[in-house]
């Protein structure tokens, strides 16, 4: 009679069961032996392929797999694990020491032939607005990650990296330096991840270019006017389009390499606003505002190429007119984003694979702007995404979350919707219903018998945004309701009855139910916390604000949960954000 198919995640491409079991004696037997001895990091993998044996349990190498991809056999007579490279041994080792937790004293036959569907499964975090994680909690995401089958990680950056001589853009920001990127780059390598310099160098510059000092080399020095909602904004955030800012990035660029092994760099150079109403304007008005973005975009990615550094760039600007996506630097990978279900992603992967062009697709998890997290938006957002990337040869995928805003939301809102868009990025077809579960156990290092409590409580608590119909563009309606100025939140509440309102604050409470069953201290204060600000939006959008004493215990809550897993820096401002007082 076959075995029961065991629990895997990712879910591996083919799984066959067959009759019978192998024994798993106690140690030291030889098969006992093989199993705890399997490799757990790129180097031990390699060994592993090295020794040539003929033992009933035993790896092999073999040229005919892909990159990445493995064959596992357990046969009553022993287990034959094969793989053409040392991280898809890695891979077959983590699926084989998962059957093996599941099944202790008899492994249950069985084949699996498994393999990615894209080469580059990426996640992206966002460490510049506000938070950046402590070190423990970045050394634990790569190991998380590296069970997730990662291979490419980046950390976004604008000005939270310890540049020597930039202590004015830094020095309140709690920044990595360069012997913690060493770090995690080490750390990342052992699992076969690459970790990837990203570094904006273009837009997204605000912290930059709010100090005197370097305003020079902005667009518009004195302010600007965002083209999407008419404010003016006092601070610039737009490099202009010469030689001195070419210059600058040149040297972040000089300080900034060296910390990684990696010959990739994002270069950022999405959302440069303001560009062509200041420095530009001219060179705009004659030649049209993407020409413009686009020689400059080349020269950027010039100064990657000369450091010997592949480029990759944020494709939005380049996308909005898809006639000029062939002018593109040919030697640079343009990451396709966009982070809400709809988004065009057949189009503009389509227009891409005609090009013949290299590219990423990122879609995102929906965590930010949020306090509870949008995971149906998200599901499908990544599904749409990898889909896409999958029908028209895109070369990867990079999971995103950000935190823009202050990254009020509890960071374990992200896990289901990564661990979700990062096993599809492995198999696509396999799993089309990743587990929650497991998504939990690994991200969070939680306990088997927490991790379905805590799946639990995300999966209710991600769509509380359904209560409501009307819905704002990348964010959560509850988000908006508490840290909206005065005279913007009628704006907000239009359109909404009480009773929507009136049923979310009920839903709130049916989560507060799940995230009370969580043991894991930290994980259940967090979503609590998370709980407790969506509570004070909806309640403040009924014309129940917080009172002083409520706002200063949620506040200080927040603070705490802040500072279990990330730096000071960049407390002070995001708390500012949460309208709390």
């Amino acid at each position: 009679m076959p075995a029961a198919l065991p629990t895997l995640f990712p879910r591996p491409r083919e799984l066959s069961r067959r009759d019978g079991f192998l024994p798993v004696p106690g140690q030291p037997h030889p098969t006992a032996q093989f199993l705890a001895n399997l490799p757990a990091t790129i180097a031990e993998a390699q060994a592993a392929l090295a020794v040539q044996s003929s033992a009933p349990c035993r790896s092999e190498h073999t040229a005919n797999l892909g990159v990445d991809s493995y064959t596992l056999a357990i046969q009553p007579v022993g287990i034959l694990l094969q793989a053409s490279s040392a991280a898809g041994l890695l891979y077959g080792a983590q699926t084989l020491r998962q059957i093996h937790a599941q099944n202790p004293d008899a492994l249950p036959c069985l084949e699996i032939l498994d393999g990615p569907d894209l080469p580059v499964r990426g996640f992206m975090l966002d460490v510049s607005r506000c938070k950046v994680p402590t070190q423990a909690e970045l050394l634990a995401l790569i190991r998380a990650l590296g069970q997730l089958r990662v291979n490419q990680l980046q950390l976004y950056v604008e000005h939270t990296f310890a540049f020597p001589g930039h202590e004015d853009a830094w020095q309140d920001a709690s920044p990595l330096t360069p012997a913690e990127i060493r770090e995690l780059d080490a750390a990342c390598a052992a699992l076969g991840i690459e970790l990837v310099p990203n570094l904006n160098t273009f837009g997204h510059m605000e912290r930059w270019l709010r100090h005197p000092r370097y305003r020079a080399l902005a667009e518009c020095p004195q302010g600007w006017i965002h083209p999407l909602t008419g404010q003016f904004k006092e601070f610039p955030g737009t490099l202009k389009p010469d030689d001195a800012s070419l210059a600058f990035v040149a040297s972040l660029l000089d300080d900034y390499l060296p910390c990684f092994r990696s010959r990739q760099v994002n270069i950022g150079g999405d959302e440069p606003w303001e560009l062509g109403q200041g420095f530009s304007q001219e060179a705009v008005a004659m030649r049209g505002k993407h020409r413009v973005y686009l020689d400059h975009l080349h020269k950027l990615c010039a100064l990657a190429t000369e450091r010997g550094h592949t480029p990759q760039f944020w494709g939005d600007i380049l996308l909005e007119d898809l006639t000029l996506a062939q002018d593109a630097p040919q030697d640079a990978l343009p990451v396709v984003w966009g982070y809400d279900a709809g988004h065009p992603f057949q189009t503009q992967c389509g227009r891409l694979q005609e090009l013949g062009r290299a590219y990423l697709v990122a879609p995102g998890t929906s965590a930010w702007q949020s306090f509870t997290g949008r995971l149906d938006n998200a599901l499908t957002n990544q599904a749409e995404a990898i889909g896409a990337a999958r029908q028209h040869g895109a070369r990867g995928v990079l999971v995103t979350t950000w935190g823009d805003n202050g990254t009020h939301q509890p960071w374990p809102t992200a896990w289901l919707p990564m661990a979700a868009g990062l096993a599809q990025a492995w198999s696509f077809t396999a799993n089309q219903e990743p587990s929650a579960v497991a998504a939990c156990r690994i991200l969070g290092g939680l306990a088997d018998d927490d991790a379905p409590a805590v799946a639990a409580a995300l999966t209710h608590l991600g769509q509380l945004d359904n209560q409501i119909a009307k819905a704002n563009r990348n964010k959560s309606l509850s988000w908006d309701f508490l840290t909206a100025q005065p005279a913007a939140l009628a704006g907000f509440v239009a359109g909404i009855t009480p009773a929507e309102l009136t049923r979310s604050l009920a839903y709130l409470e049916e989560s507060a139910g799940l995230v009370d069953a969580i043991q894991d201290n930290r994980v259940r204060t967090e979503l609590s916390v998370g709980l407790e600000l969506a509570r004070a939006g909806l309640l403040r959008a009924s014309g129940q604000p917080l009172n002083a004493t409520a706002s200063r215990e949620l506040r200080e809550r927040f603070e705490h949960t802040w500072l279990a897993r990330a730096r000071r820096g960049g407390l002070a401002e995001s708390v500012a954000g949460l309208g709390l007082g």
